[in-house]
């Protein structure tokens, strides 16, 4: 019989027994399938009462560990997915999935709810229930923001916020400021929108200041859009001195920024770029990376005269996002599901990074330890196609400078996504294949002729 070892563990026993389970199912001691002891039977070789072992296997049940069988046990529940994947592996899309909280949510998904199903299903213009907004702006202050429900409009993902956004405050044929490596939904939503795009140059902080200001001084353009936290695809995350010159000069030239703080749950300690400028700064972030894409749920703030505009936007292109979404929020927020997905995430994401210093400690990374991705410089002779394919022939997907370059010149490198494998064992798998496509025979140039 399975016993927990309780020695060292201060935690209430029901809790210490819960983590034994956890700690014993992560090293192996406990596969999927294994029979736990019955309550009785446990607490007796614990000297505990029963009430403490049942209240340890549902706290084991809530982690997604283990699921109940009336008249046949508790059980080691079995993964969805293997720890080694046989097929093409995805490294191109930035999501990391907490199935063992979705395992424990998908029970009671809808059995709490904060306003009743008669406003959910039916239609709420925008900017959203107020109690939703409200909802938001409490998860906004975990980051670091603090803002009035009555600046935040409710929007389905980033992405949509930003095709809001910039209809709001630019016309078909401006050009807007960006980092030289930008996000590729940015450069797609520029030609959706008939909008020009200048590179900016970055170094290790982000956006460089002298870069900005000849920008400025050389162009007109009204409008910068980037990522000071964790910047994808190269994770540079601007210092406080960064941010302020970046505001000087968003001061100064009387720029109006669009800042997507997408992954900024991942790095709480920094500030965002609004708490200095908030009269230029319109603020997007969403819920996919922190909680769930298929929430489709974000938002935007904006001084109210922005604002308004955006929320008109927001009922052109799609009427509303869908209320249910924003409940879940309110609630998750209410009970600390919210807070307990991101905090796995962060801890997930550092002992990922930890398999990929691993598998590629050789190689020359720009990364940070909160980033969900790495920016893997490639050597001379790869260039970044001949990379992609070559990582392609070996079952690995990933996205080369060609998405993110947001000028002429294509940077040498490629963007590894860290959470898509839904297992670390798939990441180390992944990754190896990626350091082995870097020691590969590059294809010769063909001549021209």
């Amino acid at each position: 019989m399975w016993l927990p070892n309780l020695e060292g563990r201060g935690a209430p026993k029901y809790r210490a027994i819960a983590d034994a389970i956890d700690e014993d199912v992560k090293n192996g001691t406990l596969r999927p399938g294994a029979r736990l002891p019955p309550h009785r039977d446990l607490a007796d070789h614990l000297d505990v009462t029963v009430t403490t072992v049942t209240r340890a296997y549902t706290e084991a049940a809530r982690r997604g560990l283990t699921s109940g069988h009336v008249g046949r046990g508790t059980f080691i529940r079995g993964t969805e997915v293997d720890d080694r994947e046989d097929g093409p592996i995805d490294l191109s899309v930035n999501v990391l999935m907490p199935d063992k909280e979705v395992a424990v949510l998908e029970s009671r998904l809808f059995q709490r709810r904060v306003l009743p199903w008669t406003q959910l299903l039916g239609y709420v213009r925008p900017p959203g229930h107020l109690r939703h907004r409200q909802a938001m702006a409490a998860w906004l202050a975990q980051l670091g923001v603090r803002v009035s429900p009555e600046h935040v409009a409710l929007t389905a993902g980033a992405q949509h916020a930003m095709a809001t956004v910039f209809p709001a405050i630019t016309k078909p044929g401006e050009t807007v400021l960006v980092e030289e490596l930008t996000y590729s939904g940015m450069k797609g939503l520029a030609e959706h929108l008939h909008l020009k795009i200048r590179g900016v140059s970055m170094d290790a902080e982000g956006l460089r200041p002298d870069a900005l200001d000849t920008a400025c001084r050389t162009g007109r353009s009204r409008v910068l859009y980037c990522m000071p936290r964790l910047q994808n695809p190269t994770s540079a995350v601007m210092s406080e001195r960064r941010r302020r010159q970046i505001a000087a000069l968003v001061t100064k030239y009387r720029l109006l920024v669009v800042e997507d703080d997408t992954y900024g749950f991942q790095s709480p300690e920094r500030a965002p770029l609004m708490t200095l400028i908030p009269d230029r700064t319109i603020y997007l972030t969403s819920m996919s990376k922190s909680l769930f894409p298929g929430m489709r749920l974000g938002c935007a703030v904006a001084a109210p005269a922005i604002l308004e505009k955006i929320t008109e936007a927001i009922w052109a292109t799609m009427i509303m996002p869908s209320p249910i979404g924003a409940d879940l929020l309110c609630g998750w927020i209410e009970d600390g599901t919210a807070a307990r997905i991101a905090e796995w995430k962060r801890h997930e994401t550092a002992a990922r990074h930890a398999v990929a210093h691993r598998v590629l400690g050789g190689e020359r990374l720009q990364t940070h330890p909160s980033s969900p991705h790495i920016w893997l410089h490639l050597p001379a002779r790869w260039s970044s196609d001949a990379f992609v394919a070559a990582a392609r022939a070996r079952g690995v997907i990933l996205n080369g400078s060609a998405e993110f370059a947001a000028g002429d010149v294509e940077p040498r490198g490629v963007r590894l996504c860290l959470g898509t494998p839904r297992t670390r064992a798939g990441l180390e798998q992944a990754l190896t294949r990626v350091s082995e496509a870097l020691h590969d025979r590059a294809p010769a140039a063909r001549a021209v002729v």
